[in-house]
């Protein structure tokens, strides 16, 4: 499982790294703490197409959830989602 773990993790972008990084500094790491996609676009500064792009890859790799049911959907990094940004910057650092 480790193994799978840090494969999946040596596999994200730039931009999966900045979506990721944005949830955690804004500390939406719950459902009622997130921000709409909107928001995270805008602080992210990705264009478009990778914005989508890395929400699709995060979303399917369990890194982050979407919280639908409201007009504008919102994002919110798991805990998952907090270790894998963690090991990258680990990884960064030594």
């Amino acid at each position: 499982m480790n193994n799978y773990f840090e494969s999946v993790v040596e596999s994200l972008t730039i931009d999966d790294l900045r979506v990721l990084g944005v949830l955690s500094d804004n500390e939406a790491e719950v459902k009622f703490k997130a921000i709409t996609k909107k928001m995270l676009n805008e602080m992210s500064e990705l264009s478009t197409a990778n914005f989508r792009k890395s929400i699709y890859r995060l979303e399917i790799a369990k890194f982050i959830n979407i919280v639908i049911g409201q007009k504008d959907h919102r994002v919110y990094i798991t805990e998952f989602g907090q270790r894998a940004l963690f090991t990258s910057l680990s990884e960064e650092v030594i």
